[in-house]
């Protein structure tokens, strides 16, 4: 069992397996891209499966993988056959565009369950934000998802005056649609487009959906979640609102990550990590592998907040692709 020294357990691992994107989201990455990194410096799939068998015996039970686009991963349905009987939950989060030529496979290996980042229902915007033209191949993806009556959730960032203007759009997707949509608080990642001013509170976002729908139905059924969880009555679906950069929801998490370098981060604004990469490249066993993650996990600051005092030292946060979504 993982456990901090606040008492929570860690049954929860976001797996970056790429940092690479075939999008350019002005709140994650530079229009030029990063200095992607090599295939030999990303951890191979058997490091990554060893990895997981010491967090599944360890009590990890649900796996996210992200990246960058994790599906630009080539063999990633390969990595997905080795991982599904390790966890009663395996999820990704994804952009869809490469959704359609892989999805059978996907669900075939026992990926169940599928995040859709989606930011604007408008092409135009859609294109101004990720610096690419292909909401289409998106909204295929959602489509498809839907007809397979797979467990999808729709990932929004919001960004003022950018596209708050379309929560309620985004509400009434749930409508007639069994899908669970999560409005994001924006994060100062990727600092040089100037993140800091598209900042939205969760606060401000309920205030404006709750005037159109001051009956708003709570759900309270995961301590665990990051969102704050609602329903519209009558609607299929939901929403939830992320506080990513208030934070008010820290003192719950339940998770790790791995950046795709192969970092142990115990936090989303931690610079100090476990590096993994070196150890597992040496050979390490299982069980001295287990004991290292073990002291590591011990030491995780109560909350965001404290780690970001304790560990950033500036402003300006790395961008989001290379930490792993």
């Amino acid at each position: 069992m993982l456990l901090d020294n606040h008492h929570r357990q860690t049954t929860y691992l976001r797996l970056a397996v790429t940092d690479r994107c075939n999008l350019r989201c002005r709140y994650c990455m530079p229009a030029e891209g990063i200095d992607f990194s090599p295939r030999s410096e990303l951890l191979t799939f058997e490091e990554i499966l060893l990895l997981c068998r010491t967090l599944a015996d360890l009590g990890v039970n649900k796996v996210r993988l992200t990246g960058g686009e994790p599906l630009s991963r080539r063999g990633l349905t390969d990595l997905v056959d080795g991982l599904s009987p390790l966890f009663p939950t395996l999820a990704m989060t994804t952009n869809g565009i490469l959704l359609p030529q892989h999805l059978d496979r996907l669900v075939a290996a026992g990926l169940t369950n599928y995040n859709l980042s989606l930011d604007t229902l408008r092409p135009e915007r859609f294109f101004e934000i990720t610096r690419r033209d292909e909401f289409d191949g998106t909204w295929r993806a959602l489509e498809l998802l839907q007809a397979a009556q797979l467990n999808t959730k729709i990932n929004v960032v919001v960004m003022a005056s950018r596209n708050d203007d379309e929560l309620l759009d985004f509400v009434a997707l749930t409508k007639d649609r069994a899908i669970d949509v999560r409005f994001i608080e924006a994060m100062p990642f990727n600092d040089g487009d100037g993140n800091h001013h598209l900042f939205l509170s969760a606060t401000e976002m309920l205030t404006r959906i709750r005037s159109q729908h001051p009956d708003l139905a709570v759900n309270t059924d995961d301590r665990h979640s990051s969102a704050q969880r609602y329903r519209v009555p009558g609607y299929l679906g939901s929403f939830g609102i992320i506080p990513a950069y208030s934070r008010t929801l820290c003192g719950s998490c339940n998770r790790l990550r791995v950046t795709p370098k192969g970092t142990l981060l115990n936090c989303l604004y931690s610079t100090k990590g476990l590096e993994l990469r070196p150890l597992l490249r040496a050979g390490i066993g299982e069980s001295e592998l287990a004991e290292l993650i073990t002291i590591f996990v011990a030491g995780k600051h109560v909350n965001g907040h404290v780690t970001q005092k304790l560990e950033q030292s500036s402003s300006t946060f790395a961008s989001m692709t290379s930490i792993g979504g």
